[in-house]
């Protein structure tokens, strides 16, 4: 019973976390502290910590990635983002799949270096309907395996607002039975600017 309560509080914990992270962003209190990041350790450090849940859950995971720059980010923020996708893949990936973090440099539009992230798992998959609204606050989608299990339907509208503080940009890319790809992109130097709050989750 002492596992079960430890769980049950760390999932609450979880839930209030996220709560108050979204409550700050609307209220345009959320502040980023950046600092040289490497994407890299972060996302291998996220694997490390949800290692435990991919076991449980019989799953593999891996991370691919090359010799990559530093970039300048909030450290905490960028993990809590590859911390809510991997969890994501985990809960939508029946037993027997896979999850790949991948990362890789490109030139952006305006030609500056950019580190586009993604998180591919072969799990239930989402239908095309049900893609732009699951980056809403509190949406999540309805079916059989969402029964089995739980979150506030947060996590990716969290996600998604820390992505765009950041100057980057969320995608999703999804078919029914074989998978999702979820992926975003940030730049390797932030822009000379104060960081404004971001409301684009909020938006109807």
């Amino acid at each position: 019973y002492a596992a079960d309560i430890l769980k049950s509080g760390q999932h609450l914990l979880s839930l209030i976390n996220d709560i108050l992270d979204m409550a700050k962003i609307e209220a345009g209190k959320m502040t980023l502290h950046c600092e040289p990041v490497s994407l890299r350790e972060v996302c291998e450090d996220a694997v490390r910590l949800m290692r435990g849940k991919v076991q449980e859950a019989g799953l593999k995971i891996a991370v691919e990635a090359g010799d990559l720059p530093d970039i300048q980010a909030d450290h905490r923020g960028v993990k809590q983002v590859m911390l809510n996708l991997i969890s994501n893949a985990v809960k939508f990936t029946p037993e027997g799949g896979s999850i790949v973090v991948s990362l890789k440099p490109f030139v952006g539009p305006a030609g500056e270096d950019r580190i586009r992230v993604s998180c591919a798992d072969t799990g239930i998959g989402i239908a095309p309907q049900d893609l732009e609204r699951l980056a809403r606050p509190f949406e999540q989608v309805e079916g059989q395996h969402s029964k089995t299990t739980q979150g506030t339907g947060l996590g990716l509208a969290l996600t998604k607002s820390l992505i765009e503080m950041h100057g980057g940009q969320l995608s999703m890319e999804s078919q029914p039975g074989v998978g999702t790809v979820v992926s975003f992109d940030l730049p390797v130097k932030r822009p000379d600017q104060t960081v404004q709050p971001i409301r684009a989750a909020f938006a109807a």
